[in-house]
């Protein structure tokens, strides 16, 4: 009897397993087909209304001014995600699409999901980077380009999910002052170690598309008097010519080396070196490639785009230690991030010691 009541299901299982159902396609309608629906979900505020209580499909195509038709298949499919509960005409979000979906929880990607529609154009253009080897370089839109408040708080939604776990486990300076966030964008990272350490104020330097929005940011959180953003490219050795207000008790990067090349990155960490005061604290954050751990879909994708968009790859920890070490460091020290597997963080102390050649 439960194999019958199941057996649609089954059948499907065994035709997947038997190699009867063409799986490319499948992965690549329905791959795009979520994906759209999410986007479409948080764009056209759906998820929000839904966050703020129950109602049907006519009620909501009627408040959000939208096709019946369209909000009642776009509902059926966040249905069938399982992000929305329907209980006779009503929608309600699920447990799991309040927690991910609902702009006021605490850990809502809402507005990360909202930004991949920028994504799209970008895998659309992946033949083309493959023939000519040109990535499509996601951070050379215009400062005043609407692109970058989309990219920023969907990069802060992210940020909150571990910068709270990230300020807890670095060890800062004792008596430490300031903080230099080196591409740190929306500068969540340096208020949640300014929060923890009330002493601390944060520089955060950025592109000036990202370091506008990443001001809007901060303000929002409270935390304008401690956390200044600055325009600057990191690496252009010119915005480092007037010492940046330093020297800094502490240095951050997190989430910019997997854009860079090898050559940036070793120049890049010399002058943090130079930037850093002796004893101060350097604290490295990315998707590093870890040698001998078995290779998944996630991270090839991830490798994947990072070439596609920055004409970079993920590096190994290997070659972190190799230029941190030629740039005048230690051995650095490695801590998991727990929230976001595959992310890993390197803390290293400045000793007296210049680059070693």
């Amino acid at each position: 009897m439960r194999l019958a009541l199941r057996g649609g299901n089954v059948v499907e299982w065994l035709a997947l397993r038997a190699g009867l159902v063409p799986r490319p396609a499948a992965e690549a309608w329905g791959g795009m087909a979520l994906a759209g629906v999410l986007v479409a979900a948080v764009e056209l505020g759906l998820t929000v209304r839904l966050a703020a209580g129950p109602a049907t499909a006519a009620e909501l195509s009627t408040e959000l001014g939208l096709d019946p038709t369209a909000t009642r298949l776009l509902l059926e499919c966040l249905r069938s995600a399982r992000y929305v509960i329907r209980r006779g005409p009503v929608y309600r979000l699920s447990r799991t699409g309040r927690r991910w979906l609902d702009p006021a929880a605490g850990g809502s990607v809402a507005r990360f999901v909202e930004a991949n529609a920028d994504y799209w154009s970008w895998w659309a253009r992946l033949p083309e980077v493959a023939r000519t080897g040109r990535p499509v370089d996601q951070h050379a839109a215009a400062p005043d380009d609407p692109y970058w408040r989309r990219y920023l708080y969907g990069q802060r939604d992210l940020a909150r999910l571990t910068a709270g776990e990230v300020a807890r486990r670095v060890r800062v300076p004792a008596g430490a002052r300031s903080l230099l966030d080196v591409g740190g964008g929306h500068g969540w990272y340096a208020a949640e170690l300014c929060r923890r350490h009330p002493d601390l104020t944060a520089t955060v330097l950025d592109l000036p598309g990202s370091a506008a929005i990443g001001r809007e940011i901060i303000a929002e959180a409270g935390l304008a008097a401690r956390v200044h953003h600055r325009d600057g490219d990191a690496l252009d050795p010119a915005t480092y010519a007037t010492g940046l207000d330093g020297p800094y008790d502490m240095v951050s990067c997190f989430n910019l080396v997997h854009h860079l090349t090898p050559d940036q990155i070793a120049a890049l960490l010399r002058r943090i070196h130079q930037a850093l005061a002796p004893g101060g604290t350097l604290a490295v954050m990315d998707a590093f490639a870890e040698p001998g751990r078995r290779s998944s879909a996630p991270a090839n994708l991830l490798g994947l785009f990072v070439y596609l968009t920055s004409g970079s790859k993920v590096h190994t920890p290997a070659q972190l230690h190799e230029w941190l070490r030629e740039a005048g460091f230690g051995a650095p020290r490695r801590i998991p991030v727990l929230r976001i597997p595959g992310q890993a963080l390197y803390v290293v102390t400045k000793d007296d010691g210049g680059p070693r050649r």
